[in-house]
């Protein structure tokens, strides 16, 4: 897993062993048990894929890799040039209610399907044989499932203005646009709510990313920790590739706000 690999070679291997992973019985019940290995690789390693393909594919002096140990950072991205090379730390935060997220999925382990929306009971200790957890159906206006989204992803960012990192550190924002964030209108919202609440925080990174784990959604904005606030943003695009975090402009074009 932390093998250093090319945006392209990372990406298809994420793809791959998600793959694996959704293969049999047995190899689900392993990806939905929360342990160490496949909580990183959903929570932090394929956010990064897609993070990565995006920001550096097509660039062949381009490596990923992934880290494992107790370090701040979870991934780093070494760009080699003629003059040198430029490592940048990546530091993941996946912006998702972690505890109803692992009841649902003790729900989906035992019945084979699981509701994302509606309240969640639960009874007895997990493993024990008078466990119990159960998921009332119950609709969700967009409205009110976006607003709580957004209130979680501020709370992850929040979080990390408590830490030391530097300007080299990229806070990777994973957020779902799958489902909360599905509506392409919906992104110059979360933009505005990102470039409000970054205004407000001391980050001690170069740069925050919130991107999107189904590939499309993509902000990027560019921090100055003594400045206290955020000087500049890119607006969402699809197709447009951020350039590389060493304050290079992006040549790609965008398509509107997207991602």
């Amino acid at each position: 897993m932390e093998r250093a690999r090319s945006p392209e070679d990372l990406r298809a291997w994420v793809l791959r062993k998600s793959r694996e992973l959704a293969a049999s019985p047995e190899s689900k019940t392993f990806a939905r048990s929360g342990a160490t290995l496949p909580k990183k690789f959903h929570d932090e390693i394929y956010p990064l894929s897609v993070f990565a393909l995006r920001e550096y594919g097509g660039q062949a002096n381009v490596l990923v890799q992934p880290n494992l140990g107790n370090d701040n950072f979870d991934a780093k991205v070494t760009v080699t040039k003629a003059s040198g090379t430029q490592t940048a730390f990546i530091e993941i935060t996946y912006a998702k209610n972690g505890y109803d997220e692992s009841l649902r999925m003790e729900v989906l382990a035992k019945e084979g399907g699981v509701v994302l929306t509606g309240p969640i009971t639960k009874s007895g200790r997990r493993g024990s044989p008078n466990r119990t957890v159960t998921v009332t159906p119950e609709a969700a206006s967009h409205t009110k499932t976006l607003e709580d989204y957004l209130k979680l992803v501020e709370a992850r960012v929040q979080a990390k203005a408590r830490g030391r990192y530097g300007r080299n550190h990229i806070l990777l924002v994973a957020v779902d646009d799958y489902r909360p964030l599905v509506q392409d209108s919906d992104w110059p919202l979360v933009d505005e709510r990102a470039r409000s609440l970054i205004s407000t925080l001391s980050l001690d990174f170069g740069r925050v990313v919130y991107v999107g784990v189904a590939g499309r959604l993509l902000l990027s904005y560019t921090c100055h920790r003594e400045r206290r606030q955020m000087c500049s943003n890119r607006a969402p695009d699809r197709d447009g590739r951020e350039a590389a975090h060493f304050g290079q402009t992006s040549s790609a074009p965008a398509r509107g706000r997207e991602r």
